[in-house]
């Protein structure tokens, strides 16, 4: 990590909010920088916040444009960002909501006339500050050229996060000659060695250095809170984003999916939960501007954004509000398995994500998205019409369906997203690429394939942004969740014993990483901040090959009683997957780990050299099963024989030293 942005993330450390200087020049006048929105072949948009309504003046250069594109803003008040009453109590109060700090007015200049797939500068004039960023407009709709996109979830930003250390798991496997982690409570030993801010701060700097053309973000992107940061907790978020932490959306427009915690503000003097839960949605789609939804009511929740050969499909997965869907086990919506599991009554018989609070919603503006609702069947004519057109289909939501985490399942959780387990069989029939959610907060990779046909749906939780750190809830070698072992032990479950929150599991960071400790240093492995990186690169003849490669900020630490933190490391995890074929039948070409597999003691990744250990591991996992058979095939084509033979290896191998 830069030395600039490791001082300032100390800083933060010891509680003080720090700052990063975005640009050489002054930037007080805005609220929030410049960020970038809504992709399109011949434009972006752009938006920016400020106290004063006062026009800005956005000019812009590049491909195509003789002499420099400007357009002047029209500040628009947003009365819903205005700071909840709980917050304006606050006493005394802290300088960023000084007197004439609660209007915020904002700018948008929508650009047209661009070329497809461009990179552009603009700067914006805001009275004496000024800021200058680039973006790239979207490749022309289906064209084959490379894509990169980054995505994490859950960043749940707060203020309280500044000084707040978040939960650690600690039943994690340990290499051979580890130390263990350090016995009692705290930070470094059951909660995380760095504060949620400077862990999102780390891993924004990071993710904007891997200069992705898109950011998405399935859902909890603000944290839901009773107190008092209802519109500070979005405050902070773009201090991060497009602020004085750091700036990766003025730079590469985020796509995000609405989470749970995105749509309960509180602390209002409004007097009912639905408020808070209306009122928190409205500023949701202040900040985020999207393509039009398939209804008004519906904008910036459900949309699809094309981008050369990747289509992103966004849902609203934030609760069930009609009592249409509130069916019975004995009557169930058409086509749907009921999924509940042990669920104690009142809402056993409830398909929903959100049993905790949400209920009877009447707004109108969040979507229902059981089986049989609008959502739904748009979803499903938009998946047929991609695979007929021959497209990579990324689809996001928030509640991931399968999870070893809390929210995995009904039994260990009533905000769980077994509701969403349908759009996993659409995505299956429809040929998506892979789905990405968020919610458990335990970075996972599942894999269903209902037919065994070979392809399948790569299930990602990248909910690992900057809030929990939290580990599955069934760790082998350690006690399982109590709800768990009590549904194992429930006569009325088929399954009895062997029932596991998420039979299609395959990579979890917290299980499949073990650490290795020297007394108070963490040397290598575990769970940490961190995103999905996704690298879309045509192969010709209408081929592709799609790599999914999870990275994190490893935090360096002084090893001492406090485990200070002095420094972040970016690494790969050991769990990179490559997908090849045409879209809609991108199949596995090799899953692998990335050099040094073996290492010293036949441990993960800790010395970074290539040895024969490493190879005999390697094989060793290949021909025991945990990486997918016949690499090769005939014709060095993916999964065609179903057979393991010399060829196979060959191709392994190569891969491997290739650097996989």
């Amino acid at each position: 990590m830069k030395r600039a942005a490791c001082a300032m993330m100390l800083a933060v450390l010891a509680g003080g909010a720090g700052g990063v200087a975005v640009a050489n020049t002054d930037v007080t006048q805005f609220r929030v920088l410049p960020y970038v929105q809504n992709p399109q072949p011949t434009g972006m948009t752009v938006n920016w916040f400020t106290n004063d309504a006062v026009a800005g003046t956005i000019t812009v250069t590049g491909p195509g444009l003789a002499s420099p594109l400007v357009v002047n803003s029209t500040p628009e008040l947003q009365p819903v960002l205005a700071y909840f009453p709980a917050e304006v109590s606050i006493s005394p109060r802290p300088a960023d909501m000084a007197a004439g700090n609660n209007t915020k007015h904002k700018h948008q200049a929508v650009l047209t006339g661009l070329q497809a797939g461009s990179v552009y500068s603009y700067t914006v004039t805001q009275g004496v500050s000024t800021f200058s960023g680039t973006f790239k407009t979207a490749p022309v709709a289906g064209a084959a050229v490379p894509v990169r996109i980054t995505a994490l979830s859950d960043s749940e930003t707060l203020i309280i996060g500044r000084t707040t250390k978040r939960e650690w798991s600690r039943q994690v496997p340990q290499l051979p000659g580890s130390t263990g982690r350090p016995a009692g409570t705290g930070p470094g030993r059951d909660a995380y060695v760095m504060t949620e801010t400077a862990g999102y701060i780390a891993n924004l700097e990071n993710l904007k250095a891997r200069t992705p053309d898109l950011i998405v973000m399935p859902g909890d992107i603000v944290q839901g809170t009773g107190g008092n940061e209802g519109q500070r907790r979005w405050d902070e978020f773009w201090r991060h984003n497009a602020g004085e932490y750091g700036n990766p959306a003025s730079f590469a427009p985020i796509i995000a999916a609405i989470g749970n915690n995105c749509i309960f503000g509180g602390g209002s003097n409004q007097t009912t939960i639905n408020d808070f839960v209306t009122r928190s949605r409205q500023q949701f789609s202040v900040y985020f501007d999207a393509p039009a939804a398939p209804q008004p009511a519906w904008q910036d929740l459900v949309h699809r954004v094309d981008y050369g050969p990747v289509t992103i499909l966004t849902i609203c997965s934030v609760g069930a509000m009609s009592t249409n869907d509130q069916q019975s086990a004995a009557n169930p919506p058409a086509g749907v398995t009921r999924l509940e599991r042990g669920v104690p009554a009142p809402y056993a018989n409830v398909l929903d994500t959100n049993r905790a609070w949400l209920n009877a919603y009447t707004f109108g503006d969040l979507p229902d998205y059981n089986p049989g609702t609008a959502q739904f069947e748009w979803v499903s004519a938009q998946l047929a019409e991609l695979q007929e057109a021959g497209r990579i289909v990324i689809m996001q939501w928030h509640h991931t369906p399968w999870s070893r985490g809390i929210h995995g399942s009904n039994v260990t959780s009533d905000q769980s997203g077994e509701a969403m387990r349908p759009y996993i069989t659409l995505a299956e029939q429809f040929g998506v690429a892979m789905v990405l959610c968020g919610h458990s907060e335990v970075p996972e990779r599942s894999f269903i394939d209902s037919n065994n046909d070979g392809f399948g749906v790569n299930l990602y939780d990248v909910g690992n942004a900057g809030d929990g750190l939290r580990g599955v809830e069934d760790p082998a070698g350690f006690p399982a969740n109590g709800n768990i072992v009590t549904w194992r032990n429930n006569p009325n479950n088929p399954e009895g014993q062997n029932w596991v929150p998420n039979p299609f599991s395959r990579w979890t960071s917290d299980q499949s990483e073990p650490e290795l400790w020297d007394g108070n240093r963490l040397l290598a492995g575990g769970k940490h901040y961190g995103f999905l990186e996704i690298d879309v690169t045509p192969v010709g003849n209408g081929r592709f090959r799609v790599e999914l490669q999870p990275f994190h900020s490893f935090p360096i630490t002084a090893g001492d009683a406090a485990f200070t933190v002095t420094d972040t490391v970016f690494r790969r995890y050991n769990d990179l997957l490559i997908l090849e074929g045409t879209p809609g039948n991108l199949r596995r070409v090799v899953q692998c780990t990335t050099s040094d597999v073996a290492g010293a003691n036949q441990n993960l990744t800790p010395d970074g050299q290539l040895t024969a250990d490493d190879i005999i591991v390697y094989l060793g996992r290949f021909f025991g099963g945990e990486i997918e058979a016949d690499v090769a095939g005939p014709n060095q084509g993916p999964f065609s024989d179903g057979e393991l033979t010399a060829d196979d290896v060959i191709v392994f191998l190569g891969k491997y030293f290739a650097g996989c």
